[in-house]
């Protein structure tokens, strides 16, 4: 079931990583191209550690980093996709942890992780940074309210070998 919640960046539509329905009616309701892969919200450090090969030292980096960010990273083995989704195009991951970016209040009554997760907005237009706004592009959707999207939108980086960041994105100097 696609649902839409709110982050400390935007509003998002969020849905379940096995469920071949839900990812494909987060690209229809979009209108998003399909080469345009999507991100996963992971509960917290421990997930993101299980899903993904990241370092001690990246996780203080990215416990201390200042702003809102989307990391990077390659996909472990052992997280096992499934079949719908092509491997190759989500050796690589975006993640966000969802410890860091929610409302504990969510993060208590959402029933699993991981998640997909893009903007709750249609391609090519503004993400939505209000409820009002949210709800006006996907009125059918379920939704969760009761956070305030006060921060621009999150960095987006990976770290490279050198431990440089190397970004995506970038909304804050």
């Amino acid at each position: 079931m696609i649902q839409i919640i709110p982050t400390d960046t935007c509003y998002w539509l969020a849905g379940d990583v096995y469920s071949p329905e839900d990812y494909h009616e987060i690209y229809r309701l979009k209108g998003r191209e399909f080469d345009k892969r999507l991100a996963l919200l992971v509960s917290d450090w421990d997930m993101l550690c299980k899903y993904s090969e990241i370092t001690d030292v990246q996780i203080d980096f990215l416990r201390n980093y200042p702003h809102p960010w989307s990391i990077i990273l390659k996909r472990r083995d052992t997280f096992i996709l499934p079949d719908f989704l092509d491997r190759t195009k989500y050796s690589n991951i975006s993640f966000r942890v969802a410890s860091v970016c929610l409302p504990p209040t969510l993060l208590e009554i959402l029933p699993h992780f991981p998640l997909f997760l893009t903007s709750a907005n249609l391609s090519g237009h503004s993400e939505s940074t209000t409820f009002a706004g949210a709800i006006s592009c996907f009125p059918w959707v379920e939704w969760y309210d009761g956070w305030v999207c006060d921060q621009p939108p999150s960095d987006i980086f990976s770290i490279g070998a050198d431990g440089e960041l190397q970004y995506v994105r970038r909304n804050y100097s």
